[in-house]
């Protein structure tokens, strides 16, 4: 009597009970008997079910390498979902075992010219994943038929197919006629298929700076922005943004192509969209307002939504950190919709962060007093993270408006009441910033700062440290300073923070000059306790340079430590708001995880992934390149691109109608 295969693995009706973690000794043995099993290959859903437990096994990280003979003869089935498993595991494994994976050649190639579409597009897929130099040979003639083939969806495959043989052998498409293809194709009749083209050639020629571009490429794609899906909207307007219009005619032509595409509901089309607005008006600083006020309404319309709907956070963020940029840019365009940017109790504390410091910016002369209400609450809130954020807002916005420093002010000393310590200290900090440049307004903070300094536990050394600046600055205007620094001087030996002991020495060494008969025996503890501290190097330094200072020349050393006032007459922004970095975010890495991070590209992604930077200028190489036919530098019919400065962002005739939302 014939022996019964054994069952197949059992699992649920939605494939959960595959990747159970339990029961797995002598299991892959198990599957190889019944992939052998003439009963299992009999029955269709049976040989499917025991492929599935092969494909969870091997997703759960278990080397199931073993099968992969057994696998190889499941290949020859008319079954798409199992044919499909089955290419997933040979181009998972062809590479541990390239004499094998050989076998599976043949197979692919004659599914490469199968009947059905998605069996072509499939076997070509996987015959390129293979990862096996020794296949190339096998893969160039289906690829090349693949690009010529009546289905969009084998193009499609066909395409991607040359980028991964590019990263197997470089050589071999860079000088075959592959590129020159590629460029023809930008002309194919599917969106999805030149979508494709343009990724394939940025990569490929991502060492002479990526595709090139040109006049007829970028009118030819934008001329069938109707054609692409979000993705590859996305990627035709990168283009878009990177082209450098021969003159401001077409600049406006340009603009009035694209202002439909801010219409649509995709986040990163509408992006894209407004960075190529704001790269082709980039040298034309007049029409700035203009064009800032019209990409203003789909990005709050954007945010609006994200905040009513569950799980947008992530993409509010990212909304939120690229309106950072455009209002650094032109603040005046967003001024009016400050309060779009008033913070919900459920957001997250990122969003909530960013939000915060939108509104510093926001502030105008007839906004700032509803801001400053908005923080002060902020301020109050049981997140110290947040709290922190609002007090430094309030000095953001003193910063920026001198007719608001006194109500900002008021508000920070306000601040230094607080129960909680972080909050006195961030309100300390801040405050020293703001009589930096406001030293006028230092009598609402002066008279009490002895008692803020006494409230400061160590926890909070930066707070501290603001304090003793104040001291050191302006001590000869409070009667007790001298008696505020030797408390913290005569426990010198149980301060743990070097921030606090260097602030304690300046300030010091600056009051020394102006009252001496208090600190000279003062200032000499300090400086014998300091030259002693082996707790850190920069303190030793410190006291050690003031020390010879002092011995050698007390009139060279009152010029070098009271000559320069760090609170003079300070003009425009402060270092640390790193104006220059933000310039470059906008205009170099708009709609890129660089405004995410805060940070160039160029310092998180490794050079061998960037294009190069020895590059003639853009205007030299986006006339170079393969050309489309003359007829595609015209849009819709022969018509060229329409419109002039007086329709500069309305939908002129000619314009595409906007992409489905």
């Amino acid at each position: 009597m014939a022996q019964r295969a054994p069952a197949p693995p059992s699992g649920g009706q939605n494939g959960g009970g595959y990747f159970d973690p339990g029961s797995k000794k002598g299991e892959v043995n198990e599957l190889r008997a019944l992939l052998r099993s003439p009963g299992i290959d009999r029955d269709a859903k049976k040989k499917r079910d025991v492929i599935k437990k092969v494909i969870a096994y091997m997703t759960l990280g278990i080397d199931v390498s073993r099968l992969f003979t057994e696998m190889i003869m499941c290949v020859e089935t008319r079954d798409l979902v199992v044919k499909k498993m089955v290419y997933h595991y040979l181009c998972t494994y062809a590479h541990e075992q390239p004499e094998l994976g050989l076998m599976c050649i043949n197979t692919l190639q004659r599914d490469c010219s199968n009947d059905d579409p998605m069996v072509r597009g499939l076997a070509l897929r996987s015959l390129c994943s293979l990862r096996l130099p020794t296949v190339l040979e096998y893969v160039q003639p289906p690829l090349r038929a693949a690009l010529r083939d009546r289905s969009a969806y084998v193009r499609k495959t066909g395409v991607m197919g040359i980028l991964k043989v590019y990263h197997m052998d470089k050589d071999l498409v860079k000088h075959s006629d592959l590129v020159d293809v590629l460029y023809d194709m930008i002309r194919d009749a599917d969106g999805g298929v030149v979508a494709n083209c343009i990724v394939v050639l940025d990569e490929i020629m991502l060492e002479e700076g990526g595709i090139a571009i040109n006049a007829p490429i970028v009118h030819h794609l934008l001329s069938r922005l109707n054609d692409f899906n979000e993705w590859g909207l996305c990627w035709v307007l990168k283009l878009a943004a990177r082209y450098k219009p021969a003159s401001d005619e077409e600049t406006f032509q340009l603009m009035n192509v694209l202002d439909p595409v801010l219409r649509t509901s995709n986040a990163g089309v509408v992006l894209e969209a407004i960075g190529c607005f704001v790269q082709l008006t980039k040298a034309l600083p007049e029409l700035h307002a203009q064009v800032y006020e019209r990409i203003k309404t789909p990005l709050l319309t954007l945010m609006a939504s994200g905040a009513q709907g569950e799980g947008n956070q992530e993409q509010m963020y990212c909304l939120l950190k690229h309106t950072e940029l455009l209002v650094f840019r032109c603040r005046e365009a967003f001024a009016s919709e400050y309060r779009q940017f008033y913070i919900r109790y459920d957001e997250p504390s990122c969003v909530k962060h960013v939000k915060v410091s939108l509104l510093a910016q926001l502030a105008s002369e007839e906004s700032a007093e509803d801001i400053l209400s908005e923080l002060r609450e902020y301020a109050n809130d049981v997140d110290i993270g947040l709290a922190k954020s609002a007090i430094q807002a309030v000095g953001s916005v003193a910063a920026r408006l001198r007719s608001k420093a006194e109500a900002c002010c008021g508000l920070l000393v306000e601040f230094l009441d607080h129960e909680y310590s972080p909050v006195k200290a961030e309100a300390l900090l801040v405050a020293k910033d703001v009589l930096r440049k406001y030293p006028d307004r230092r009598g609402d903070v002066l008279p009490s700062i002895g008692r803020y300094l006494g409230e400061l536990d160590a926890s909070e050394p930066k707070g501290r440290a603001a304090a003793l600046f104040l001291v050191g600055q302006w001590g000869e205007e409070v009667p007790s300073a001298p008696y505020m620094l030797e408390p913290l001087i005569d426990r010198y030996a149980e301060e743990t923070s070097a921030e606090v002991k260097l602030a304690l020495l300046t300030a010091s060494c600056r009051l020394f000059f102006k009252r001496p008969p208090e600190l000279q025996n003062m200032l000499g503890r300090l400086l014998d306790a300091a030259l002693e501290d082996p707790s850190s190097s920069d303190v030793r330094d410190k006291a050690l340079f003031y020390f010879r200072l002092l011995r050698r020349d007390v009139g060279a050393a009152q010029r070098v430590v009271s000559g320069r006032d760090p609170c003079g007459v300070i003009a425009g922004a402060f270092a640390e708001d790193n104006c220059a970095l933000m310039d470059r975010l906008v205009d170099e890495a708009f709609n890129t995880l660089a405004c995410v991070y805060g940070v160039m590209p160029d310092q998180f992604i490794a050079r061998s992934h960037r294009p190069r930077d020895d590059l003639p200028p853009p205007a030299e190489r986006q006339n170079s390149g393969p050309l489309l036919d003359d007829d595609a530098a015209t849009l819709g019919g022969g018509e060229a691109l329409g419109g002039g400065e007086a329709d500069l962002l309305g939908g002129g005739s000619d314009a595409p109608p906007a992409p489905p939302a």
